[in-house]
């Protein structure tokens, strides 16, 4: 999991909540919007949108400020804990967003970034290039694209959230993209699920996490620079394909939904896809591989 230093009143907040399935995407506050061009040589672009909602943005400002005002007695600390203004948070978006390259697979190379802002959130449009697409790599979670101290990743957590692209060039090349493998079921201790299931029923818990869900999106969508000749993508509008179009504002007012997600805490993509499979609204490619082929 990554994200921003974690702040001890805060997090002690969420555990006591019970919250742990919106931990791990950093509080639900993050969409991440990922558009892959691919041209028939294999070649292309990454287009991708981290956008982090308003209130969470001021939330880091109280945090910050908070803590320039406790640390006021100590000159010291007064200068290392200036708050963050709006701009700066962004600012420091960006700038990790220039090192995210090396995320996206050998030879990505980071092209440029602007901001980006709707009525309620605010972040940056990046573009990275790639020459070959079954170099690249995907992560499913956004956690990392947010401002603050990025932490060692589990290596399970980022296999069960990676997606992977083979390809063949010709007169009509193909695409495959492999989507991560599922999770292997472990033993359940009937304590544990007896105490998360009661974590899962509390009123308090349910309302702080439909507050984090509301804003959380991810979607990934491949945009192939040339004609389709055939595919077995679930989701596909003319030249586009939509591997991924998750809006968790369509879940907050699923209650029996969002109990078995706390009950559950899931700890990848995966497996909140398979959680909610079937919601209506939601476009979750579950083929594996999915082939395009294009020229």
């Amino acid at each position: 999991m990554t994200g921003p230093k974690p702040f001890p009143r805060f997090w002690m907040m969420v555990k006591l909540s019970a919250v742990c399935a919106a931990i791990f995407f950093l509080s639900g506050c993050i969409q991440d919007n990922m558009v892959l061009n691919i041209k028939p040589d294999g070649s292309g672009t990454i287009e991708e949108t981290v956008l982090m909602g308003n209130s969470f943005i001021e939330m880091m400002q109280g945090l910050t400020k908070g803590m320039s005002e406790q640390g006021g007695e100590d000159k010291g600390k007064a200068e290392g804990a200036k708050p963050k203004s709006d701009e700066s948070v962004i600012t420091e978006m960006m700038e990790k967003a220039k090192t995210n390259a090396k995320d996206f697979g050998e030879g990505v190379k980071f092209v440029s970034a602007k901001p980006a802002k709707t009525q309620t959130a605010s972040g940056y449009t990046a573009v990275y290039s790639f020459q070959d697409i079954s170099k690249v790599t995907l992560s499913q979670n956004p956690g990392k694209k947010s401002p603050g101290e990025s932490k060692k990743e589990d290596a399970e957590a980022v296999k069960n959230d990676t997606i992977r692209f083979a390809f063949k060039k010709g007169a009509v090349s193909q695409l495959s993209v492999m989507m991560p493998p599922p999770k292997t079921e472990e033993k359940k201790d009937r304590k544990d699920e007896a105490e998360k299931k009661k974590e899962a029923e509390d009123p308090n818990a349910l309302e702080m996490m439909k507050s984090m869900f509301k804003d959380m999106k991810v979607s990934i969508v491949l945009n192939m620079m040339g004609d389709i000749v055939n595919t077995n993508a679930t989701y596909r509008t003319g030249k586009r394909v939509t591997l991924i179009d998750m809006d968790f504002g369509k879940l907050v007012n699923d209650m029996p939904l969002l109990k078995k997600i706390n009950e559950a805490q899931p700890q990848s993509v995966e497996e909140m896809k398979a959680m909610v499979k079937g919601v209506e609204g939601l476009k979750l490619e579950f083929n594996n591989p999915v082939t395009i082929d294009f020229k």
